[in-house]
């Protein structure tokens, strides 16, 4: 009886919590079967345009065709070889036929295929181009949302492949040591750097109830325990309120706090409430964020952890969700790539609903860091962006990696505009474009330019 119930226990779990997975699987000799009846159907962009559809010759032949070759490579991905992207992820809708029932009898009859159903995107071409130019040759991601759909409007990796030619490129881009298939977008991990400054300033607002009453005298550097901190180029900052440690990104005094005034539970529950260690619900393949401080942890790894070092490792969707809820009151919506699902005689056949992770913070505490992240534009390290038509409020971030001794570094960029209807919110990273290399802010400057343009 145990026996029975645990199997019937087995089959409930796939056929409720897996099924997308296994319809969707390319293992699946089931959809072999069905993909000789049907055409797959088209993906959209948000306007509209095919961004994947599927070519008949007049032999029959059918292609599968990228009209905007590998400008969408990595979030609509390929058909072939077992297929990623939404091809792979939602390949079960797209060799699925929900035209009108008198249209599928008179293929039947006619011995026609019948016409897939179509994916309409939340992405954007005009947007996903202008992030493909701002970022030029440099490896790293672009990643843009609605703040308060969480609809995806820009999901770039750079560098990246031609869904076109991935047949004939497949041996040369499967022994590249460029990562040209890795989403990095969704799937990098990196070190923040001082955009994780956001998720501590929140641990210590929770703590405190309050920033007015931090006070820290900059000097350059910190030390604590035997291991000294210390601010970017030894720049020394003076005596500064929260606003001001922020604004001017003082590694410092977030040292200090996280080892005298934080309590390291609350740095990891602030952190794992924002996203971190957590799995979502996502129409694409993705690779949680990573954060391992707790109560154990040496203060020489907290106050590296304080300032996004040590071991931490976030994607640049995770980032952007971070801004994502500061922005939109607290409330942190999960990234959604699809629009609705359409049959080929337009009729929708189901619709995406904004889909809320959860109430991360107060909203009177979301307030109280827009208000930070407004004063690292406005006087701080984002200056570059004070200019702008649209009001934005953001955190840069260096992150160091590999040999310190080789100063080489990461820059990032978090941040959302503030116009009151139909703002967006961006994340940027350049690999190895640190120290003024390849800021990101100029990258998130040329997003905000074109949407409000």
């Amino acid at each position: 009886m145990a026996l029975f119930i645990g199997l019937i226990a087995y089959m409930i779990y796939f056929q409720v919590f897996r099924s997308d997975e296994l319809l969707n699987s390319p293992y699946n000799k089931r959809q072999d079967k069905v993909e000789e009846s049907v055409i797959r159907g088209s993906i959209l962009a948000s306007d509209g345009s095919p961004l994947a559809q599927t070519q008949t010759a007049e032999d029959g032949t059918e292609t599968r065709v990228y009209p905007y070759n590998g400008l969408f490579a990595h979030t609509v991905g390929y058909a072939s070889y077992g297929g990623s992207g939404l091809e792979s992820t939602h390949n079960n809708d797209l060799i699925h036929s929900h035209a009108n029932i008198v249209t599928q009898v008179q293929n039947d009859l006619n011995d026609e295929k019948k016409q897939g159903d179509s994916i309409r995107t939340t992405l954007s071409v005009d947007l996903q181009q202008t992030a493909v130019d701002a970022l030029g040759g440099n490896k790293g991601a672009v990643f843009v949302m609605n703040r308060d759909t969480g609809d995806v409007l820009v999901d770039w990796s750079n560098p990246g492949f031609n869904p076109n030619t991935i047949v004939e490129d497949w041996d040369a881009l499967t022994n590249s040591d460029d990562g040209v298939f890795m989403n990095r977008a969704t799937q990098g991990q990196y070190p923040p750097g001082s955009t994780f400054k956001i998720i501590t300033a929140l641990a210590y607002l929770r703590q405190y109830g309050t920033f007015d009453n931090f006070s820290y005298e900059c000097t350059g550097s910190y030390e604590y325990a035997g291991y000294t901190i210390t601010c970017a180029n030894g720049e020394v900052h003076g005596t500064e309120t929260f606003a001001d440690a922020m604004a001017n990104s003082c590694n410092c005094a977030f040292a200090y706090m996280s080892v005298n005034m934080i309590d390291k539970k609350n740095l990891r529950q602030a952190a794992e409430d924002l996203g971190f260690n957590q799995q979502i619900d996502l129409a694409l393949p993705y690779v949680q964020s990573i954060f391992s401080l707790d109560s154990n942890t040496a203060d020489q790894l907290t106050m590296q952890t304080a300032i996004g070092q040590g071991d931490t490792l976030a994607t640049p969707m995770e980032m952007c969700m971070v801004a994502q809820a500061v922005a939109n009151g607290g409330k942190m919506m999960k990234p959604n790539f699809i629009s609705e699902i359409v049959s080929a005689d337009g009729t929708v056949v189901s619709g995406s609903e904004e889909k809320e992770i959860g109430q991360v913070m107060t909203a009177d505490q979301a307030e109280a860091i827009k208000d930070l992240l407004f004063g690292v534009v406005s006087k701080g390290t984002a200056y570059d962006l004070a200019d702008l038509s649209c009001n934005v409020a953001g955190k840069t971030g260096t992150a160091e990696y590999g040999d310190i001794a080789e100063g080489r570094a990461h820059s990032w960029f978090t941040g959302f505009s503030n116009t009151g209807a139909g703002d967006i919110v961006v994340c940027v990273l350049v690999e190895d474009g640190g120290n003024g290399n390849a800021p990101a802010t100029s990258v998130a400057r040329a997003i905000f330019s074109a949407y409000f343009g």
